[in-house]
């Protein structure tokens, strides 16, 4: 008896590993196949940025700056913005709903400096956002710029946030 034990556990080992190889050999993935899978849920996202002067000026920007990206739903893009006395981060990251729509989580992170301070401020701010596939979004990581900071004359920042899917150049 022990001896006929001996001979069933290997022989079920070896069934077992020429199943899993067979089942390994099936699941074998064409890569043009995989980018175009990995293509057909990718987004781009275009960010742009204006520097506004403070209300008591004129509405033209001060300064612009354009950037896109490409990325797949749930992977977050980074964009850095610098200035003299400025430094912002966005951070956005869109999710697929299941109706459709966009999830955009947008994370901002700004470290401000007066010229004569060795000290910098640093503010963070966090939203999520519904929005539709080419509907634009406004984020003010600085705030909307309340009463107190116009009293300052501060410049104001922008973001102008815009999610579509990703079409390949033909």
């Amino acid at each position: 008896m022990i001896r006929k034990r001996n001979i069933v556990v290997p022989l079920l080992l070896a069934l077992a590993v020429a199943q899993t190889q067979a089942q390994a050999q099936d699941t074998e993935i064409d890569p043009k196949e995989a980018l175009t899978q990995l293509l057909s849920k990718a987004l781009t996202i275009t960010i742009s940025a204006r520097v506004l002067p403070p209300e008591t000026q004129e509405d033209a920007p001060v300064w612009n700056a354009e950037s896109t990206k490409l990325t797949i739903p749930g992977r977050a893009i980074k964009v850095r913005l610098d200035g003299d006395n400025v430094r912002i981060y966005l951070i956005c990251t869109p999710y697929i709903q299941d109706n459709g729509e966009v999830l955009l989580l947008a994370q901002g992170q700004v470290w401000l400096s007066e010229p004569t301070d060795n000290e910098a401020t640093y503010y963070s701010t966090f939203y999520s956002i519904p929005v539709s596939f080419g509907e634009k979004v406004l984020f003010f990581p600085l705030g909307l710029g309340g009463a107190e900071t116009q009293q300052k004359d501060f410049f104001n920042i922008e973001l102008e946030i815009k999610i579509v899917p990703y079409e390949p150049k033909q």
